[in-house]
């Protein structure tokens, strides 16, 4: 169904924001890679190999959510001449989150949080000691992971256009479709990795026969065919609604060059915003400031904007805006801008084929 001119393109009156079910399990992963290497004429063969990871986890329940994020960057070369040293550098951090609500139906919560880093410079032998900072605080709001969502209208649009299904489904039923597909982890964990998707398959199965849109018994094999292939092949980019705020106190146990810090004050917001059925607006912004003596103290300011918009069934489009200010009182001010947009076509679960085009200002 490559050839659907669009996603989920509004057969149901549904809107994402509608998708409040609260525990889920979202997990996402990277890994992009670019390699160039010349051997003519040349004293000797030269190369330089960029790859890219990040990958994402969010578990969220009633009285608990917890968060985590790895990014990495690493880059290896060498050059034409023949005194010339192979070179490598990497960059990779985890941030991860840990809220408890006070109450279940409640949005304040208390937080734990813990950052490290660990970094090499391409002119240097050795790494630079482990970044690690710890901090703990309260916030307020949720954010609900809508994807589910997402692949249950893409599911039922894909039934309807090949007339497995006779008609469009409820709202209620649209959700309860949802709340199956989100629960792929609790099916594998009860029934084991080989045989929970005939379980799971046949539940959703059960809320399309209640819904009344099926003219027989079952999905039948080629009903059954595509729920597999959207879900397994397909890829669905993740859908995320409301907003969540933290703030407190953090400590640097260990920076770049091993020396412990003063407490930190910290701020964080997110916001997630559906635009429609295809479309997905995200906003992280993070805040620290060094609490010490000193008029000019340390303060950092991230903030990651990002759009991706479902082209096709398996073509995304994706822009993100990357800000980051630094002040400290040894050097100059840092700020970095980079702009980027690119399509993903997504060959497979596990493959995909991207174009992207870049601007950075430091």
């Amino acid at each position: 169904s490559v050839a659907t001119a669009s996603v989920l393109t509004g057969v149901s009156a549904i809107e994402m924001t509608d998708y409040k079910v609260v525990d889920s399990l979202y997990q996402n992963a990277y890994i992009n890679g670019k390699l160039n290497v010349d051997s003519g004429n040349q004293e000797q063969t030269s190369y330089n190999l960029h790859l890219n990871a990040n990958a994402e986890i969010v578990k969220s329940t009633l009285p608990y959510s917890w968060d985590l994020r790895f990014d990495g960057n690493s880059d290896f070369s060498k050059g034409p001449n023949k005194d010339d040293k192979s070179l490598n550098s990497y960059n990779t951090t985890a941030i991860g989150h840990f809220d408890k609500y006070l109450n279940n139906d409640d949005q304040f919560f208390v937080y734990g949080s813990g950052d490290l880093g660990y970094r090499k410079n391409s002119a240097l032998d050795d790494a630079d000691d482990p970044f690690v900072k710890i901090g703990s605080g309260a916030g307020y709001g949720r954010v609900y992971d809508a994807t589910a969502l997402a692949k249950a209208l893409r599911i039922v649009e894909d039934l309807l256009e090949y007339k497995i299904i006779k008609e469009d489904i409820s709202d209620k039923a649209y959700v309860a479709l949802a709340a199956v597909i989100d629960g792929e982890s609790q099916y594998e964990s009860k029934y084991g990795f080989t045989e929970y998707k005939k379980y799971w398959y046949e539940d959703m199965e059960k809320v399309l026969k209640e819904s009344g849109v099926l003219d027989k018994d079952s999905l039948g094999a080629y009903g059954i065919v595509r729920i597999n292939e959207i879900l397994d092949i397909e890829r669905v980019s993740a859908r995320k609604h409301g907003w969540k705020v933290r703030g407190g106190f953090g400590k640097i146990l260990s920076n770049y060059d091993g020396v412990s810090e003063d407490t930190t004050v910290d701020a964080e917001f997110e916001y997630g915003l559906p635009i429609g059925h295809e479309s997905q607006f995200t906003e992280n912004l993070r805040m620290s400031k060094l609490l010490d003596n000193d008029t000019d103290t340390e303060f950092s300011l991230t903030n990651v904007m990002t759009y991706t918009y479902e082209m096709a069934d398996r073509i995304d489009w994706e822009n993100n805006w990357l800000f980051s200010y630094q002040q400290n009182d040894v050097a100059d001010d840092f700020v970095s801008n980079t702009l980027s947009t690119g399509f993903r076509y997504y060959l497979a679960n596990r493959l995909s084929f991207d174009t992207t085009l870049s601007f950075s200002k430091i």
